[in-house]
């Protein structure tokens, strides 16, 4: 009483196995790719990110103030220019406002070498309050100078030395 067992045939063998090796290359595949697939988006991403987070170059932000050469800070509303508002604003914090307040008699704008220079000051204050803007246009840096009660402070967007213009400013008087 034995049973039979039929034994299978060669084409059921090689369609078996060749279905059981095309499933396991398969998985092989799809495991093996998959983490070098997500590693490198990851990569990719994390590139991405860090490059925006990056603060991206301005190709000359401040280029338009060659265009005020001569011209009067208040005829070109140089203190509400949109580009300078929030650059001054952090460059010397609360006291843009101060600024704006003393801003009341002023001499044209020079423009040279890639040097602004605005000047302005309180009127009937004999130059005590009174401001200097100055900008390194060609690399975009602002500067600014303010003289409060006998005392002159200097500020400079990129911790570098002030250009001599405004260190002759606040030592002449």
């Amino acid at each position: 009483m034995y049973s039979k067992c039929s034994q299978p045939t060669i084409k059921q063998v090689l369609s078996g196995t060749f279905i059981t090796s095309l499933f396991l290359m398969l998985c092989a595949l799809v495991a093996c790719k998959q983490p070098a697939h997500n590693a490198e988006q990851a990569a990719i991403a994390q590139a991405t990110d860090s490059l925006s987070a990056m603060p991206q170059p301005t190709a000359n932000a401040l280029a338009f103030l060659n265009t005020y050469d001569k011209k009067y800070p208040h005829d070109i509303s140089l203190l509400d220019n949109d580009t300078l508002i929030p650059r001054l604003s952090k460059l010397i914090g609360p006291e843009y406002s101060y600024l704006k307040n003393i801003w009341q008699v002023e001499t044209p704008i020079e423009v040279n070498k890639g040097m602004f220079y605005a000047w302005g000051m309180q009127a009937h204050s004999g130059g005590d309050p009174s401001a200097v803007l100055m900008a390194d246009i060609n690399k975009n840096v602002l500067y600014v100078g303010i003289r409060k009660n006998g005392e002159e402070k200097i500020y400079t967007e990129d911790s570098s030395k002030a250009p001599q213009r405004l260190l002759d400013w606040a030592n002449e008087q």
